[in-house]
């Protein structure tokens, strides 16, 4: 196969407070680097991408660029977008300002700054063979379902359950098609990936990491500088 053009489009507006401060998710500083520097630089060190779009919040896009315009510079981030209302909303965004020219574009966590750039490229081969892949971690937990009471209502098999990551990637014309055909019915999807497997396309898995945390809560925080060092 030839050379195919792939966008990365790395997700963090809409991220909320959870840590008991001030600071959002994206901007707290581990090992002296807020948390989404450390995630574009993986993106950076795959050569298989060709542009990285950023999406934050649209207050902190000046924040971003007084603070951190230099480090942007040098990662050659030309495209900051402001996010929408919801996180189908801020991906939709940034799929409408990837070049023109993209074929395939991976959406990412902007707070999962552990990916591995071998995962990065393993998830566009999938993407190129298949048009829809993700990247997911097997589940090693004992599943429950339970009642309203909380009792256990089943063991759910966990042989055939994997843990939803990212990025995920697809055809960039696949995506934008079925943005489109849910873009007004209101409805909310737990990752873009439900999106298009409810068009009826099939999404395939790319076995990932468990170290691909997504920064939400205090130990991850500490589980990330250990990694990060």
């Amino acid at each position: 196969m030839g050379k195919v053009k792939v966008s990365g489009i790395l997700v963090g507006a809409g991220l909320g407070l959870r840590m008991g401060g001030d600071v959002k998710k994206p901007f707290i500083q581990i090992n002296d680097k807020p948390v989404f520097l450390h995630t574009i630089d993986r993106f950076s060190q795959c050569s298989l991408i060709s542009e990285i779009v950023l999406i934050v919040g649209e207050p902190e896009i000046n924040v971003v660029l007084d603070t951190w315009r230099d480090s942007l510079n040098a990662y050659n981030i030309k495209k900051i977008v402001p996010g929408g209302k919801r996180r189908q909303d801020s991906v939709f965004n940034g799929l409408c300002n990837v070049d023109a020219d993209t074929e395939i574009v991976l959406i990412h966590d902007l707070v999962r700054p552990l990916v591995k750039k071998e995962h990065i490229e393993a998830v566009v081969y999938k993407t190129r063979e298949y048009k829809a892949a993700i990247l997911a971690a097997p589940m090693k937990a004992t599943v429950k379902e339970v009642n309203d009471d909380l009792s256990i209502k089943k063991t759910i098999p966990r042989n055939k359950l994997w843990m939803a990551q990212t990025p995920q990637g697809f055809e960039k014309t696949l995506i934008i098609n079925v943005f489109r055909q849910f873009q007004h019915t209101g409805r909310e999807f737990t990752d873009d990936a439900q999106m298009v497997e409810e068009a009826g396309h099939p999404v395939y898995i790319v076995p990932g990491s468990d170290e691909n945390i997504k920064i939400t809560t205090p130990d991850d925080i500490r589980i990330a500088k250990a990694l990060l060092k």
